[in-house]
C-alpha cells in the first residue's frame, strides 16, 4: 500500500537529497500543508491491514527501539516502518540506508556523533528532542542513537531494507505492539483534533 501522494512526494524529495547540512533542513519547507493527521490515519489503516506473520519477520527490536514493518513500494524503492520503544538500552548505530522520519506521537531524543572517539567519550555534537510534526532525514554513515518515550511513534520511510537492527519479532510480539500502538495513535488523533478545534475557536473569537 502506497503512502498518500500529499506527503509521499516531499518524502521522496528528501530521500533524494545529499548529506550536506545545506541540503537537509530539520523541518523542510517543502511540507507546505499539515501532514500529521493524514499520516496518523493512514498509519492506523496500515496497522489494521497488517499481515502479522509476514510483517513480524521483517520487523526488528534492539538498542531501545522497535521497527514494525508496515509496507513497501519496490517500484519507488522505499519501505515504511513504524518506530516505537523496544528492547535493550539506547545504542549508537550507523545506518546502512537513507531514511526520512516523520514524528507522529510522543517524544524522541536524538544524539549524533562525528566519529567513534566521540561515542567513546560520550560527547555528541548534535542533540535534539523531536515531537509530533517534526521531520528529519538520516543518512548512511551517520553515528547516532535514539531514545523513545513509551508513547513515541515515528513513521520511518527508507530505502530498501530495515532501518533498524536487532532480532526479528515473533508474531505474538508484533500483534501486541500493534494493539499498543493503535491506542497511542488513536489518542494522538483525538488530541490533535481537539487542539485544532480550540485553535479555530480562539481565532474566531478574535
Amino acid at each position: 500500500m502506497s503512502l498518500p501522494k500529499s506527503y509521499l512526494e516531499p518524502v521522496v524529495q528528501l530521500l533524494a537529497q545529499t548529506a550536506s547540512p545545506f541540503d537537509v533542513p530539520a523541518d523542510p519547507a517543502i511540507f507546505s500543508e499539515s501532514w500529521l493527521e493524514p499520516a496518523l490515519l493512514h498509519t492506523m489503516s496500515l496497522l489494521d491491514d497488517a499481515d502479522v506473520e509476514k510483517n513480524a519477520a521483517l520487523s526488528t527490536t534492539g538498542g531501545g527501539v522497535t521497527h514494525l514493518f508496515l509496507a513497501a513500494e519496490p517500484a519507488d524503492d522505499y519501505a515504511v516502518h513504524l518506530r516505537i520503544a523496544g528492547d535493550g538500552r539506547p545504542a549508537v548505530r550507523e545506518p546502512q540506508e537513507k531514511s526520512v522520519v516523520l514524528t507522529l506521537a510522543g517524544t524522541m531524543e536524538l544524539e549524533a556523533f562525528r566519529h567513534g572517539a566521540d561515542v567513546t567519550d560520550d560527547t555528541p555534537w548534535y542533540v535534539r528532542q523531536f515531537v509530533p510534526e517534526n521531520i528529519y532525514a538520516c543518512h548512511p554513515g551517520t553515528l547516532h542513537s535514539v531514545q523513545q518515550s513509551e508513547d513515541a511513534a515515528q513513521l520511518v520511510i527508507s530505502r530498501s531494507g530495515s532501518p533498524g537492527g536487532g532480532r526479528s519479532l515473533t508474531a505474538d510480539e508484533y500483534r501486541e505492539a500493534l494493539g499498543r500502538t493503535r491506542a497511542v495513535l488513536g489518542r494522538t488523533v483525538e488530541a490533535y483534533r481537539a487542539s485544532a478545534l480550540e485553535l479555530g475557536a480562539g481565532k474566531a473569537a478574535q
